[in-house]
């Protein structure tokens, strides 16, 4: 039985070669099927995401737009210095003295003789009140006087009068008695009389002129008196010290009880409705330099206008070593914002002329060539869409925050200011709400 069946199926057994090779075969295919499926599931899932991609397109870019306006452009050179008040005192007592009063803080306004200090009187004002008591005697003294002579004129006039009635008498009783009417003893006593009376006109005289004489003193005794109390009030005034400008008054580091001297600076007062500006000229601008340009005042740091002037001053000169004229110009003090001694940019303007200004964050730099996107409408798939569309310009200088178009660009042009560097030519924008943030620039 054994034989007979081991005989009966020599072929269906397989041998060890062909068992090893089925099994390789197996392997094989099991490998090649995953890889087709794997490939079948990417080549579908592609499939599926390009058409998607294609459909939505990028989200439009939220942008800033600016209108461009024609304004005035600027042919102007930048200089730096230090304002000047219009006129700077140091006020300096003429006595010495401790402070006894501080009349005003610093920075008041004051006007001219206005008290600023008030220094201890020492022995100025007795001197001074000794020298006025002088003056007003020697005065009562004139009036005394005056009275005199009124008196001594009114006795002259009666003793004058008396002596013309006694010469008439005189003259008469001579007469008389040269006829023999009157005696030669009525004829004596009549020119006696009339000695009598000549005499008591001269003392009447005398008197006259001595109350004269005594007024004449008087009047000199009061100016003496007087011109020694204006000495003693100039004592008593330089215990005063007083503005000798109207202006602002300075810092003040003194302090009621501090003693002071002579020529030491107590503080300042600054003129300040105006300020100057030196400003050296290159000689290059000779010919374009004149009185009455204008000249802008900026802040060196933020560029903020403080204030506008003119040149009213051009040196006739030119100096040799630095080879520029020296001008001044003048600034007026609106709302009290400049500064004595403050530094300064001064912008001076040689020529304006119309143009077109753009803001700097606007413009991009590409290859040594300026860029500036502008929002343009156009047509995609039937419907309308604001893109940015690349336009090259021509810079000229910058004036402000902005740069002066030589071309390139003209007013009415609406300008891209915000999220410049993401978008390219084409790229889709829309404006800016005004109650949108921009977009961060990135």
């Amino acid at each position: 039985m054994f034989s007979v069946t081991s005989e009966s199926h020599p072929t269906n057994r397989p041998q060890p070669y062909q068992m090893c090779k089925a099994k390789r075969f197996g392997v094989k295919s099991y490998q090649l099927l995953s890889t087709l499926f794997l490939l079948s599931a990417l080549t579908s899932a592609c499939g599926k995401s390009e058409p998607s991609a294609g459909a939505s397109g990028p989200p439009p870019t939220v942008v800033k737009l600016e209108t461009l306006q024609t304004n005035t452009l600027q042919d102007s050179t930048e200089f730096v210095g230090t304002l000047e008040a219009e006129q700077t005192v140091n006020l300096k007592p003429q006595a010495d003295g401790r402070i006894e009063q501080i009349l005003v803080k610093p920075g008041t306004l004051v006007k001219k003789g206005q008290q600023i200090f008030v220094l201890s009187p020492d022995q100025t004002v007795p001197q001074y009140n000794s020298a006025q008591a002088t003056v007003n005697a020697n005065i009562a003294a004139r009036g005394t006087a005056v009275q005199q002579l009124q008196v001594a004129q009114s006795q002259l006039k009666s003793a004058q009068a008396q002596y013309d009635l006694a010469e008439i008498t005189d003259k008469r009783n001579q007469f008389l008695a040269k006829q023999g009417a009157y005696s030669q003893a009525q004829a004596d006593q009549a020119a006696s009389d009339l000695k009598v009376k000549r005499d008591a006109v001269k003392t009447a005289q005398e008197q006259v002129k001595s109350a004269q004489a005594s007024i004449n003193q008087s009047e000199a005794n009061i100016r003496q008196a007087q011109a020694q109390a204006a000495a003693a009030e100039v004592n008593v005034n330089y215990k005063r010290v007083l503005a000798p400008i109207s202006g602002a008054v300075g810092n003040i580091t003194l302090k009621v009880g501090d003693y002071v001297t002579t020529g030491q600076t107590l503080t300042t007062i600054n003129q300040n409705n105006f300020f100057d500006l030196q400003i050296p000229i290159p000689l290059n601008h000779s010919g374009e330099l004149r009185q009455g340009l204008a000249v802008q005042l900026l802040d060196p740091t933020t560029k903020k206008q403080l204030g506008s002037g003119n040149i009213y001053f051009v040196s006739s000169q030119a100096d040799p070593n630095a080879q520029s004229i020296l001008t001044r110009a003048r600034f007026p003090n609106v709302g009290n914002s400049l500064r004595d001694s403050q530094y300064v940019e001064a912008r001076v303007i040689w020529n304006t002329k119309p143009g077109v200004l753009v803001p700097t964050e606007a413009v991009t730099p590409i290859g040594g060539q300026n860029f500036v996107f502008v929002a343009q409408e156009r047509t995609v798939k039937g419907k309308s869409q604001m893109v940015a569309h690349q336009v090259p310009v021509k810079l000229g200088s910058i004036q402000g925050q902005d740069y002066q178009i030589e071309s390139g660009l003209k007013p009415g042009d609406k300008v891209v200011v915000s999220g410049v560097i993401r978008l390219r030519e084409g790229s889709p924008i829309t404006p800016q709400a005004s109650n949108t943030p921009s977009s961060p620039q990135s």
